[in-house]
């Protein structure tokens, strides 16, 4: 898992590569909580696995920005990992583009 800081047209965009799962939550978290960013936009191009855990972390990124007066835009998602947020809701929740 590797999470990398880019700017475009800028925008700050926080890319995640790899899985997000119940080994590996907190430190995704800690690593997107400490870039301090009340607007987060996670490119989820590269992730290849989501867990519950993951969808947990989701939730409580998007409540967090609120609070910030912020917003949480998830981009570039696999079908599947789509196909996961129409199963359980987020895409109700969720900005995802």
């Amino acid at each position: 898992m590797e999470i990398v800081l880019n700017e475009v047209e800028g925008k700050k965009i926080i890319k995640i590569s790899g899985e997000i799962d119940m080994s590996n939550i907190k430190e995704v978290k800690e690593k997107i909580l400490d870039l301090k960013l009340s607007e987060m936009i996670l490119d989820f191009k590269d992730v290849s696995y989501l867990d519950s855990s993951g969808i947990g972390m989701l939730i409580s990124l998007h409540k967090t920005a609120q609070l910030k007066s912020g917003s949480l835009e998830i981009i570039n998602i696999e079908e599947k990992i789509r196909k996961l947020f129409e199963m359980v809701g987020l895409d109700k929740i969720l900005n995802i583009k």
